[in-house]
């Protein structure tokens, strides 16, 4: 901060302290009078002007001497605001207090933070009136009169409390504690504070409230420690310890017949419910139903090929998650369309009530386009929308063996005709029937397909990789048609996936699963796909068509992490 000075102001500084000092003698001369006339002059000066400061600079002096100490104060802060703004700083530079000298006193700790928080305004208000060139003379009444009525008001204040406490004048002790305490805490004295609170434990253990004495002396334990006044802390423990209620003695029951400690059962004559002491037990349990997982509560969804396999994961996650779901499959009771592997859309319908789901099984053969042109009409009967509707189911010619393992001269025809009937065509068709439908509902189509439609896997035969490619080929052109109808079509790869089907196959060759996918995994993908808002999905169906289930749902049901997009697509065995 700069100073005042002859090198820096010149003559222009000792003419504006010359003003101030004719400014303010003339108002002293008149009385009352002339600080009047000096305030009503500081009240029309606009500006950052050198009469404005010599105005304000005169009006300090002026109440100072009026013995109004806050109005003083009020106009050395606007002189010294304005001096700033002229870029003049403070006219003197602050020294050393050289007040009347006092007698050397030891204090203790907590004595000479009370004098340091008691003089703390008393510093303030003598650097502001120094820094606009007031006489030191004319500050002290002020000092002296702020100084008394620090201490009164807070340190004899707290002194007084105790006497009232220890008269047994508790009503009153209280409300001057509360009083005192409100001020240490607008001065943020920590000391103070814990001091007062003392004294309102004190007088609220007088006047027989023990629940808020003890929270008053609970209080001013971390206070006093953090202030490091220790008697105050020592007086705040004994508070706690009289206050804290004390506990009836525990009821101790007499062994019956000798025994020592309580049975898991009962024995007639010899032991019975409570008759022994046991320590007492508290458990909580949290009940939740499955409302906290609806996240498609109320939505129609179909789920064709659910049966088995990943068709049956998608459906019981669709269900738990609160839809409507229409299950489809050529499976019957009696009439399992897979003898190894079992599993008809009846037992796979039946696991929603576990699930808190509802489903509806429905016989179908996607390959006959009447059974598909009925399946539509039944959900628009009863429904007139669907919500969701995910294309997976799957045919793989019989006997699996001859499937997997034919050369490629000796693959028959019948393998590209029927995977290409079910798996490929039909479900185009059954989306354009059903197009009606999810215009009116949400219209999220999923897609479950394979990334076997990128890359030759040497145990599929080429029937399998064409129907996948014309599958996700036909459906990106289909999505192109329909994304602008509120129609989001969206292609789902899921990963290794741990079918009935794969695990079979593992036990024939001996081969080891590891990091496969549930068939749950790729439902809960589904379910987060179709609880995202329209904007998300046109999104997602014009840019990112293709998703792994990884892609979408990171953590498996059993907290495994998948990683998605690991795929090479590498050819014919090469790296």
């Amino acid at each position: 901060m700069a100073s005042f000075s002859a090198e820096i102001w010149g003559k222009a500084g000792a003419d504006l302290l010359k003003q101030a000092n004719d400014l303010a003698s003339d108002a002293m001369g008149k009385g009352a009078a002339g600080l009047g006339e000096l305030k009503s002059k500081a009240g029309r000066s606009s500006g950052a002007t050198q009469d404005a400061a010599a105005t304000f600079i005169a009006l300090a002096r002026a109440e100072l001497k009026a013995g109004q100490y806050a109005e003083a104060a009020e106009a050395a802060k606007s002189a010294l605001r304005i001096l700033r703004e002229l870029g003049v700083g403070a006219l003197i530079q602050p020294g050393d207090f050289k007040g009347t000298a006092a007698k050397p006193k030891i204090l203790s700790p907590e004595e000479a933070r009370e004098r340091e928080r008691s003089l703390r305004p008393v510093r303030e208000k003598m650097l502001l009136f120094r820094e606009i060139g007031v006489p030191d003379e004319e500050v002290q009444p002020m000092l002296k009169a702020l100084q008394a009525d620090s201490v009164e008001s807070d340190g004899d204040a707290v002194k007084t409390a105790e006497v009232h406490c220890k008269n047994g004048n508790y009503s009153k002790a209280l409300e001057v504690a509360n009083k005192v305490l409100e001020s240490f805490k607008s001065a943020n004295d920590k000391a103070g504070q814990a001091a007062a609170l003392v004294v309102v434990a004190s007088a609220h253990r007088g006047l027989g409230d023990k629940p808020a004495g003890l929270q008053a002396a609970r209080a001013a334990l971390p206070l006093a420690y953090d202030a490091q006044a220790k008697v105050t802390e020592a007086a705040a423990r004994r508070l706690c310890a009289d206050l804290r209620a004390s506990k009836a003695p525990p009821k101790v029951t007499p062994p019956t017949f000798g025994m020592t400690k309580a049975l898991d059962h009962c024995v007639p004559g010899v032991s019975g419910p409570a008759n022994c002491p046991t320590e007492p037990f508290v458990g909580l349990q949290r009940l939740v139903g499955t409302q906290e997982s609806k996240k498609l509560s109320g939505q129609v969804a179909v789920v064709t090929g659910a049966s088995r396999g990943i068709g049956k994961g998608i459906a019981q996650s669709l269900a738990e998650a609160g839809a409507i779901v229409y299950v489809t499959g050529r499976s019957a009771p009696g009439k399992e369309t897979d003898v190894i592997l079992m599993g008809t859309v009846d037992e796979t319908a039946s696991t929603f009530g576990k699930l808190g789901g509802t489903g509806v099984a429905v016989h179908v053969d996607h390959a006959q386009d009447t059974q598909n042109a009925a399946l539509v009409k039944m959900i628009s009967e009863t429904h007139g929308r669907c919500d969701l509707c995910v294309n997976s189911a799957f045919y793989i010619p019989k006997p699996d063996m001859i499937f997997f393992s034919t050369p490629i001269w000796n693959q028959p025809m019948r393998f590209l005709n029927e995977q290409t009937s079910v798996g490929g065509l039909n479900h185009i068709g059954f989306t354009v029937g059903l197009l009606p439908c999810l215009r009116r509902g949400r219209g999220v189509v999923i897609n479950v397909s394979s990334w076997g439609s990128q890359m030759n896997i040497f145990p599929f035969p080429l029937s399998y990789y064409c129907n996948k490619a014309t599958f996700d080929r036909s459906m990106m052109a289909l999505s192109e048609r329909v994304r602008n109808y509120g129609v989001h079509i969206l292609t789902l790869w899921p990963g290794s996936v741990k079918s009935e089907r794969s695990v079979m196959g593992a036990k024939r060759s001996a081969t080891r699963l590891i990091d496969l996918e549930t068939v749950r995994f790729t439902g809960n993908a589904i379910v987060a796909l179709g609880a995202m808002g329209p904007d998300t999905l046109h999104q997602y169906s014009m840019k990112h068509r293709v998703l792994a289930s990884a892609d979408v749902l990171t953590w498996e049901v059993d907290g495994y992490c998948h990683q998605g997009d690991l795929h090479t697509f590498t050819t014919g065995g090469r790296g």
